[in-house]
């Protein structure tokens, strides 16, 4: 027949060996050490680069000359800033835009 006390010296010495085992398999993995810094910077210098053959893509498929790009995009710089001097100011319209839908008064 088996006392208390050799089955409670069994199941500290099966505790304190599963304690050994836990602490060195927690050793070897290191879990939440790992720094931020390589992922970001690796994203950083894909996002540059990614902007970068953007750029290039769009430069050389612009069926217009560099001096056609810049009228362009002046004219179109010139059209919105009309647009926005004749916008809403302070609450009071300027110019109704075009398409909006009035609600009839009374």
């Amino acid at each position: 027949m088996v006392n208390t006390k050799e089955l409670r010296d069994i199941f500290d010495e099966l505790r304190n060996e599963a304690g050994k085992r836990a602490s060195d398999a927690m050793s070897d993995v290191t879990i939440g050490h790992r720094s931020a810094a390589p992922g970001l910077l690796l994203f950083g210098i894909g996002l540059t680069l990614g902007a970068a053959i953007g750029l290039i893509a769009a430069i050389l498929a612009s069926p217009y000359s560099g001096e056609q790009a810049r009228a362009k995009i002046t004219e179109r710089v010139e059209k919105m800033r009309k647009q926005h001097e004749e916008a809403e100011t302070n609450g009071s319209p300027v110019a109704t835009p075009t398409g909006t839908y009035e609600r009839p008064l009374g």
